[in-house]
């Protein structure tokens, strides 16, 4: 049978009805405040002693059903068009938390009551809070993304042997289904120092599908309307820039300073209760958080940053399917852009549509004809995305783009120039619950792409091909089983997502199993296999990866995994074998001093050409440490040490360290103050960056900052400064 018939009767399969059933779920009601609530993190309102209240927390991790270290209650009351939350969780000891920036609350301890207001059980709002009123944020689809900021309240209260917290959600902030299913809720606690995590209601890792089927119905929400918000963000930014340049033969040459100035506005507006409009004229990415440093060195393929840009990650949930077929990052300068998420009847809809000035980087779009640009030019992105939820936990979509780019300037001299050109892909996905320990999921799209001719000496040309995945998924109390199987054609294209290999077709296969000794200082072990091959079109063999591993987690929030991995990758002309020891080890115990140490020794291959490639000896270390000496500092650092050698004692063909220590004092939850200097050994260059920060709220920000970074002399070996800049930039979110 051939690849396309054996992908197409995969999907045919994934696209079959599910038939898992429906468990019974809790409920929760709602009771109405007959007055207003002072969120201030101190329930003493007479209405919170008689609300409803869920207090049945167990354990998700590390015993699941078992009864946690700490109890828990919530309750939740409606005050005219808000909900407001109140939580009382016991505290044996003193809370490891501290005061930090909003959304840095995860490697606490914290607690997230999780809103789906779809009652669909596939999508979910996150409100969370830890013990000083650092608020975090999100949305919960799959695996959690925090990227998602809205603008609602909290506070905290600590006390003796406990500690309080309001929760305050303004309906117009949600997008609320017109569907008559009750909203759906699910609230989890981590408790850091007992290396524990909880819920109500118990989330069972063993059933699959997403998170929000297992949770309780929200009941008393009848008549909630979301939406109906207008807000208006502008933003301006001002910039004093310096560079110079070092001389080969020692000095520098003097400075060139010349100053910058930037603005732009965001607008949001509710369609209906459930679907937003957002338009954006130059979307700031004035990189107010720096990225972090990451191996550029010995890389068979380019480096990939995340996104940042408030307009991009509005809904970007929305566009999400099983292949990274959207990178936004890839539109590189916006002009303007316009995008519409939310729920149209029973279907999520995501749509986007941006003029870009071009500039990015092409690399990692798949297939590269050969005088194909490097980098884009001015044009046009363009995305839709409806997706149909049915039964419990299965959804069948489509997901569409495309990029269009404007005819190059003409060439000097009368040589060729390219033309107009065009790169779109389309398909289906599905993602199915099959029973209680079952779900498979699908995808199947093809890509096309054409270049007009510019002169006989530039014929036009258009290529096409297809890319498809399929996986089957087993989950029960202690054991996993993944399958799974992707090919990519040789010709498949896409300028708005990222596909390092084309031609190639992967096969994979994961399994672990779980082990929960009685007593004794280990909570849990679990032998882990893993085994990916990947082939070319030809057949040849491109990639096999197989890991054999061990997982140890301690009940003192020590976790170790070692694992013993062996590789045969193909380079050039050759095939290199690789054998690997990888160790992980991590400890958060400890709230004033957590780290976790990441090694890797074994073989490793020097990417150069026909004649410098070689199989070599590789080291990688890589420290991350998080040091707390008060509530109000935090200290992270992150170090990587990189080599690749002759022998584990010979010569270096590279070696690298990358360094960044980013140091941190919130003295309110709205104002700070950072200091992050980063190193990088192979391009001898220091960065440093301070910041100062005022965040009323999201969207309404004060930034203050100086950037500096320094190259070694070539002759005396001291560092000189050849970029300065000084900036400010401030943004504020109008609601009207």
């Amino acid at each position: 049978m051939s690849m396309s018939r054996r992908a197409a009767v995969a999907l045919s399969l994934c696209l079959l009805p599910s038939f898992a059933p429906a468990a019974e779920r809790p409920s929760l009601s709602v009771a109405v405040a007959s007055g207003p609530i002072r969120v201030d993190g101190v329930l003493d309102e007479p209405e919170w002693a008689s609300a409803p209240v869920a207090s049945a927390f167990l354990l998700m991790s590390p015993r699941e059903g078992e009864l946690p270290a700490e109890s828990t209650a919530v309750r939740v009351l409606r005050v005219g068009d808000q909900l407001v939350f109140g939580i009382w969780c016991q505290a044996k000891r003193t809370p490891h938390a501290g005061l930090v920036a909003r959304d840095n609350v995860l490697d606490g301890d914290h607690i997230a009551v999780h809103l789906d207001t779809d009652g669909d059980g596939q999508r979910a709002y996150i409100f969370g809070v830890n013990p000083y009123g650092v608020q975090v944020d999100g949305i919960l689809t799959g695996d959690p993304d925090f990227k998602w900021d809205g603008v609602w309240d909290a506070a905290a209260k600590r006390g003796d042997g406990f500690w309080t917290a309001e929760i305050a959600v303004p309906f117009r902030i949600l997008r609320i289904s017109a569907s008559h299913r009750p909203w759906r809720v699910w609230v989890r606690r981590e408790l850091t120092a007992w290396n524990e995590v909880s819920s109500w209601p118990l989330y069972h890792v063993g059933q699959p599908g997403p998170i929000m089927l297992q949770a309780a119905d929200l009941d008393g929400l009848d008549g909630a309307r979301g939406g109906g918000e207008l807000s208006v963000e502008p933003y301006v930014f001002g910039a004093s820039n310096g560079t110079r340049d070092l001389l080969p033969g020692g000095g520098a040459t003097s400075w060139d300073d010349h100053t910058e100035k930037d603005a732009g506005v965001d607008v949001q507006a509710a369609l209906t209760r459930s679907l937003v409009l957002n338009g954006t004229y130059n979307p700031d990415f004035s990189q107010i958080e720096a990225d972090v440093l990451q191996v550029d060195v010995n890389r068979r393929f380019p480096l990939v940053f995340p996104e940042k840009r408030p307009f991009f990650l509005e809904g970007a949930d929305r566009f999400q399917s099983l292949m990274d077929l959207v990178l936004t990052r890839r539109i590189f300068d916006p002009h303007w852009g316009a995008k519409l998420t939310g729920r149209a009847g029973g279907w999520n809809t995501g749509a986007l549509v941006v003029r870009d000035d071009g500039g990015s980087s092409l690399l990692g779009s798949g297939y590269t004809p050969s005088n194909d640009s490097t980098f884009t030019r001015p044009g046009w992105y363009a995305l839709v995305r409806p997706q149909l939820p049915f039964g419990e936990g299965s959804n069948i979509g489509l997901l569409a783009g495309g990029h269009w780019m404007d005819a190059a300037p003409p060439a000097p001299a009368g040589g060729p120039s390219e033309g107009k050109t065009f790169n779109g892909f389309g398909g289906l996905d599905t993602q199915l619950r099959l029973s209680a320990h079952w779900r498979t999921e699908g995808q199947l799209v093809g890509s096309g792409a054409r270049v007009d001719s510019v002169g006989a000496a530039h014929p036009s040309q258009t290529f096409a091909d297809w890319m498809g995945v399929w996986r089957l998924f087993y989950r029960d109390d202690a054991r996993s089983l993944q399958v799974g199987a992707r090919h990519v054609g040789e010709k498949f294209r896409d300028e708005i997502g990222n596909q390092d290999r084309v031609g190639v077709t992967y096969r994979h296969v994961n399994a672990f199993w779980d082990f929960f000794p009685e007593g004794g200082p280990l909570q849990r072990t679990a032998p882990i296999a893993d085994a990916l091959i990947v082939h070319d079109h030809t057949g040849r063999l491109e990639l096999a990866d197989i890991t054999a591993s061990q997982d140890f987690e301690f009940r003192r929030s020590a976790f170790v995994s070692a694992g013993y991995e062996h590789l045969e990758e193909h380079w050039l002309d050759r095939t290199y074998p690789e054998d690997r020891a990888n160790l992980f080890a991590q400890w958060t115990a400890w709230r004033p001093l957590a780290m976790d140490v990441n090694v890797t020794l074994g073989d490793g291959v020097l990417f150069g050409d026909e004649t410098t490639s070689t199989l070599a000896w590789l080291e990688q270390y890589v420290l991350n440490a998080t040091a707390r000496p008060g509530s109000r500092v935090t200290v992270v650092a992150n170090v990587t040490r990189y080599r690749l050698a002759t022998a584990p004692h010979g010569a270096d063909f590279v070696a690298q360290w990358l360094v960044g220590v980013n140091a941190t004092a919130q003295f309110t939850r709205r104002l700070s103050i950072r200091v992050y200097p980063q190193y990088d050994s192979n391009i001898q260059h220091l960065d440093a960056n301070g910041l100062l920060s005022y965040v009323v709220h999201p969207g309404t920000v004060f930034y203050a900052g100086v950037n500096s970074g320094w190259d070694q002399d070539p002759v005396t070996r001291e560092r000189r400064a050849t970029a300065r800049q000084f900036f400010a930039k401030a943004s504020w979110r109008l609601s009207l």
